[in-house]
């Protein structure tokens, strides 16, 4: 038994270490040499392209091909299903932590982009990395083998790494539908609230002519207004709208839901990923043509050959890319969450005139304005100059208020709460929950492999994904919020991806007694 232990836990770390190692190398290679590094800022979006379309599809489209089989097919409904419950069930955690008084995050638009990467892990880059090591090991490799008697050890490494990127990538189906449901709506809509505050704070009250301002506020000011029973009237017909809507307020939702899903739908079934992962299937269930491609000797064995040497070196790829990415989507802010807020606050000071200044104005030949017609030209006269002074000032901190939204660096609950919920509490739900079904026999039937890689799934750091979506959508300041929160979970994963790992393995590889 201990020896056993000892194996996963050499297998667990083996495998974090390999990728820490790649990262590490993609790190450095972001920054150095200076001041043109080897994976410069412009170059990481044609590399990402370059990856997914040219390694990674290869690799989805050969794994599929060669691994799964119809007989197979049966018991993959567990990883389809297992990868919306966990997305959804860490959206929830990173959700009801966020509530929490030390872990609250006042910024509304960081708190919807840090639960969506909370909910959405990266998924293929670090899996398909972590996986193949893991298959080096005899503990995992023969626990996870459900192939023929006498088999060697090179064909159960090979089944345990096909096997387990089939899974990654059925795991990555559930992501994208998921990801077209909830996520990128959720940083749409944040994008869009983003927009209008900005709009709001260019074109407040102190931008608009001076004299609209001061009729403006003397119908603010008057205590009794001839329109008032027209108001009545409006909020009464208001109320009355209201409540029709409320009627209909549970069909527009089914509705919306439905167009959601469906355009959800659509966008997966569209994505490159997505055909890639058809086409294997429907390679997979011709058996004459999976022989060509893929046994030796076949026909066509030259185009399979070719399809898993470009796939070969995707995992690496990706994760030089991620590491990278992390260096060039921080920026350098000076201000603090807190004093950000602070400076936002000052311009809500949108009361200017109320308090204003009895200072005279005079004409430009130097002579003094004299009141002729009462209080309430003395009344204008004097909101008029202090409009004037003031106009200026207030624009002024309109600008310093939205670069302060601009120039924001994540606090420290912020960075807490993320690690706890992505790392540690989402992780032990799934783990605490395999077991529990596990022992019910709920899933008797479902290969082992299958729960190792939705353990090690839900304890993957955020996706890269998120950073820019965010970007796209003009949230630059909190693409950099998500992506220096990034930094210190990723460095922190090593740890609990390795222990969650060690974890899933004991979990899931069968005992001695089967």
């Amino acid at each position: 038994m201990t020896n056993a232990v000892t194996s996963v836990i050499a297998a667990s770390a083996s495998a974090v270490a390999k990728v820490f190692v790649i990262g590490l190398i993609g790190y450095v290679s972001a920054k150095r040499p200076r001041p043109v590094p080897i994976l410069p800022p412009h170059a990481m979006n044609s590399i990402s392209k370059m990856n997914f379309n040219l390694l990674i599809l290869p690799l989805v489209y050969s794994t599929m091909a060669s691994a799964v089989t119809p007989e197979k097919l049966g018991s993959l409904w567990f990883i389809l299903v297992s990868g919306m419950g966990v997305i959804c069930l860490s959206y929830g955690v990173a959700s009801l932590l966020g509530k929490l008084p030390f872990f609250r995050v006042e910024n509304k638009t960081d708190f919807d982009a840090l639960r969506i990467a909370a909910a959405f892990p990266n998924i293929v880059a670090l899996p398909i990395l972590i996986f193949p090591t893991l298959c080096e090991f005899p503990v995992v490799y023969n626990g996870f083998y459900v192939g023929e008697d006498g088999s060697t050890e090179a064909e159960k490494f090979r089944s345990c790494v096909d096997q387990s990127n089939a899974m990654i990538f059925i795991y990555f189906f559930a992501w994208n539908l998921l990801y077209w449901i909830l996520g990128y709506p959720t940083l749409v809509a944040a994008g869009q609230r983003r927009q209008n505050s900005e709009n709001s704070l260019s074109t407040t009250e102190p931008h608009l002519p001076v004299d609209a301002l001061i009729e403006h506020q003397r119908e603010s000011s008057c205590d009794v207004s001839p329109a008032d029973a027209e108001i009545s009237e409006v909020e009464q017909n208001q109320s009355k709208l209201q409540q029709a809507q409320s009627t209909n307020g549970t069909r527009n939702s089914i509705q919306s839901f439905l167009h959601l899903f469906a355009n959800a739908l659509k966008q997966t079934i569209k994505s490159p990923g997505f055909i890639a992962m058809v086409l294997g299937f429907i390679t997979a269930c011709i058996t004459p043509l999976r022989d060509a491609l893929f046994s030796p000797g076949g026909a066509l064995r030259f185009f399979g050959s070719a399809m898993e040497s470009l796939g070969v070196g995707s995992s690496s790829v990706g994760t030089l890319v991620v590491a990278a990415s992390l260096v060039h989507q921080t920026k350098d802010v000076t201000l603090s969450d807190g004093e950000a807020n602070n400076a936002i606050n000052e311009c809500d000071v949108t009361e200017v005139g109320i308090h204003a200044e009895n200072t005279p104005r005079t004409h430009a030949n130097g002579e003094e304005r004299t009141s002729t017609s009462g209080p309430a030209h003395q009344h204008s006269k004097d909101l008029r100059a202090s409009m004037q002074r003031r106009r200026s000032s207030i624009s002024q901190m309109s600008s310093k208020a939205i670069a302060a939204i601009r120039h924001r660096k994540p606090t420290i609950r912020m960075h807490a709460w993320f690690i706890v919920s992505r790392l540690i509490v989402s992780p032990a739900i799934v783990c605490a929950a395999i077991i529990a079904m596990d022992c019910g026999g709920v899933l008797d039937g479902i290969p082992d492999l299958a729960k190792m890689v939705v353990i090690v799934n839900a304890g993957l750091p955020g996706a890269q994904l998120i950073v820019l979506t965010l970007k796209s959508k003009g949230l630059s300041d909190s693409a950099s919020v998500v992506a220096e929160v990034y930094i210190p979970s990723y460095l922190l994963s090593v740890i609990s991806i390795a222990a969650w790992a060690s974890l899933g393995l004991m979990i899931s590889l069968p005992s001695d007694d089967g």
